[in-house]
């Protein structure tokens, strides 16, 4: 490592020297044979291309003899005219040749004192302007020779950053950059020892992109502080609450802990929101990619919802985003936006650089409010903000192993039903699902051993309130399905039904009723003007006989008339006749 290391030295002061020379002469041009001579460290001629060193050669895309070539600006490319830069630096190649080579010299200086942050900093800038002079210069019919000339140099002191990044000395922390051009470097020659793989360290995210600063930061800054001051105080206290669970899982996946920021801007880190497009969750997943990243989502349960389930399924999709983009910019606007569409913009433009792809407004204010609630959330103090105490969403996790309803589990725990409900939000139905076998269950920290001792005392058919329903004739599965709040799927499913459409007049359901759902179903069912009887109650038939009255028939089932009316729909108007079958509910024995 020792010689790669000197080698590298040289390489660099080589390099710089070149570089230098370029910015006096405004065009930079290596042929395969100097390019050659860099990556190996012998001396190159003084000759370059049959010129004398001092004197410039032809400006040429430069082509080494690895293949390796350098960008060139796309006809498409470039912002519109007349826009800002990045950093603040005028984009109108009128005259700015001279201030481009300023910035270039001001680089290569930065670099040679070993500032490479300062360094990558001045690179991004004037990548970004030269793609931009050049969008002016074709809109106007003059040239971009200028504005090639500085992106070529640009791209080549980029790549001497990352090799620069990639050999510090102590283990010190990779440049973002090394991901980004890996692919590149590979090409160029350099020796795997000198660069790591992508996505061998992905703890970079604090020097990758908060350190960025922009119109765009600073406005979501100045929201955050201002307007929106009150939302982002919420925040803050969900952060607090959740921070030691949701970090903890970020880290253990080789993750930055700060991506817990993209969590409170997605959602404000809370388990029920849902967006206007159906994402769900702290972490705002969509269903199928929710789904592809192995969560649950079924009528009974959605672990969108879940924060341990979640974070784990979202650190998972960030790690798969970063091994394919190498960059967190990227990662987070491929997050928000698809990643397919990312990698689409990014073939389109020829580059990666997020601050200067044409993407959809959401998405390119998503990365700049990121960077705004990281600022801040790392520093709350520094901004006036006073985080209260609050307590950690800490809990101790049973397997449940049958359909359970939360309120027999929290009567178990010695606890409110509504603590239960809040530490398990992915459970809709207020019950363990009954097709996904054993399930974890949250219960405060504390109470698990207890809880699954007085469970496992509970036997299995009172664990939850089934109830039973008889089928009329007429009545389909969906009426059934919407009386009781179920779905036609779970009802299906429950009673091992082949076809909906095979239910017959007299058959009977099994219904599933955790108690929570069993009185909502009871209270919609009775507003209908459906009679939804008190768990326990058996129904017992009646046929009229000639002569009977409903009083009759109503003391002979030991049932008042009004009960019978109920159960039957029958109104005052209405008339028994003989044949015709009545039913009432009375306790079972």
């Amino acid at each position: 490592m020792r010689t790669e290391l000197t080698s590298s030295r040289w390489r660099l002061i080589a390099l710089i020297s070149i570089l230098a020379f370029g910015a006096g002469t405004g065009c930079t041009t290596l042929t395969g044979r100097e390019a050659a001579a860099v990556r190996t460290g012998s001396s190159p001629s003084p000759q370059r291309d049959g010129h004398p060193v001092g004197e410039p050669a032809d400006c040429v895309l430069p082509v080494d003899s690895s293949g390796m070539e350098f960008t060139e600006i796309p006809a498409e490319e470039g912002p519109a005219a007349g826009e800002t830069g990045t950093a603040g630096v005028s984009s109108s190649p009128k005259g700015a040749d001279q201030e481009w080579e300023a910035l270039f010299l001001q680089a290569l200086d930065r670099l040679a004192e070993g500032d490479l942050d300062a360094a990558e900093d001045l690179s991004h800038v004037l990548d970004h302007q030269a793609r931009q002079a050049a969008a002016v210069a074709r809109d106007s019919g003059g040239s971009t020779g200028e504005a090639s000339s500085l992106l070529r140099r640009t791209q080549l002191l980029q790549a001497l950053l990352v090799e620069q990044a990639a050999t510090l000395v102590g283990d010190q922390e990779a440049d973002s950059l090394l991901s980004v051009e890996y692919g590149a470097l590979q090409a160029a020659g350099l020796p795997d020892s000198l660069v790591p793989a992508s996505g061998s360290r992905l703890d970079g995210i604090t020097a990758d992109l908060l350190k960025w600063d922009n119109g765009e930061v600073a406005r979501w800054m100045d929201y955050f502080t201002g307007n929106g001051r009150r939302h982002f105080a919420y925040w803050l206290q969900q952060k607090a609450a959740l921070d030691p669970l949701i970090t903890s899982i970020l880290v253990s996946e080789g993750l930055p802990r700060q991506l817990i920021y993209l969590a409170m801007i997605e959602s404000g880190i809370t388990p029920n929101a849902v967006s206007s497009v159906r994402a769900v969750g702290p972490w705002q997943f969509m269903q199928g990619t929710a789904k592809a990243q192995g969560l649950n989502i079924n009528w009974w349960v959605d672990e969108r919802r879940d924060f341990e389930l979640s974070t784990r399924a979202a650190a998972a999709y960030l790690k798969n985003l970063h091994g394919q983009f190498g960059d967190w910019s990227l990662v987070l606007a491929a997050y928000n936006s698809g990643e397919n569409r990312i990698a689409r913009k990014i073939r389109q433009h020829g580059h990666d650089n997020f601050w200067s792809l044409r993407l959809p407004a959401q998405t390119t204010d998503f990365v700049p409010k990121f960077i705004a609630a990281a600022r801040i959330g790392e520093n709350p103090e520094d901004y006036g903000f006073e985080i209260p105490p609050v307590s950690e969403h800490a809990y101790d996790t049973i397997e449940v192993d049958r359909p359970t309803d939360l309120a027999l589990i929290a009567r178990c725990a010695g606890v409110p039903t509504s603590v239960v409900t809040e530490l398990n939000p992915s459970l809709l139905r207020g019950a363990t699902p009954p097709d996904l076998g054993s399930y974890p269950v949250r219960v405060p920290r504390g109470a698990g051993p207890r809880t699954s001792k007085a469970l496992a005392k509970v036997p299995a058919d009172q664990r939850l309130t089934w109830s039973h329903h008889r089928v009329s004739r007429g009545e389909t599965l969906g009426q059934i399905a919407r009386r009781y709040g179920t779905s036609v799927a779970d009802l299906s499913r429950l009673n091992k039904l082949s076809d909906v459409h095979l239910i017959r007049p007299g058959d009977s359901l099994l219904i599933p009723m955790p108690s929570e759902l069993a009185d909502r179903a009871r209270k919609t069912a009775e507003e209908k003007g459906h009679y939804v009887p008190p768990d326990g109650y058996v129904r017992t038939a009646y046929t009229v006989k000639a002569g009977d009255t409903l009083g009759g028939i109503a003391r002979r089932l030991g049932v008042t008339l009004s009960h019978l009316r109920k159960v039957n729909n029958l109104h005052g108007t209405s008339l028994i006749k003989p044949g015709q079958k009545l039913f009432a509910y009375r306790p079972g024995s």
